[in-house]
């Protein structure tokens, strides 16, 4: 079952970054809809490409957090690919366990990220 759920997320995962990187799947951010202001998550598709390109400097203007973020994916693959073969859940487990702890940094990150892209007008 470990290795099912796994694999699912794994090729979940990599499947919706595609889509989205490749502009098949093409998302309007519901902050910028709404409220006309920019997200955490406002530039990421556009770093996530630079950092392809290795653009690094374009890929902190379009998000600081594009090249944390894409390494810390990149990682979270290869773990998986690890668990897969391993038929373990520890990369699950460690995600939960990040989150259920450091939650008040991640979302005072994800605030100064936000703030950072509305001064930067992205």
């Amino acid at each position: 079952m470990k290795r099912f759920i796994n694999i699912t997320i794994l090729i979940g995962g990599i499947t919706f970054i595609y889509l989205i990187v490749n502009n098949i799947l093409n998302f309007k951010c519901i902050f910028k809809t709404l409220w006309k202001v920019s997200c955490p998550g406002c530039g990421l598709t556009r770093s996530f490409e630079a950092i392809l390109h290795l653009k690094f400097i374009e890929a902190i203007k379009y998000n600081i957090l594009g090249i944390p973020i894409f390494i810390v994916t990149i990682l979270t693959i290869i773990s998986l690919v690890i668990d897969i073969f391993k038929n373990k859940n520890y990369t699950l487990m460690k995600v939960r366990q990040i989150f259920k702890i450091r939650y008040v940094e991640i979302l005072i990150l994800l605030g100064i990220t936000m703030i950072i892209n509305n001064i930067q007008g992205i």
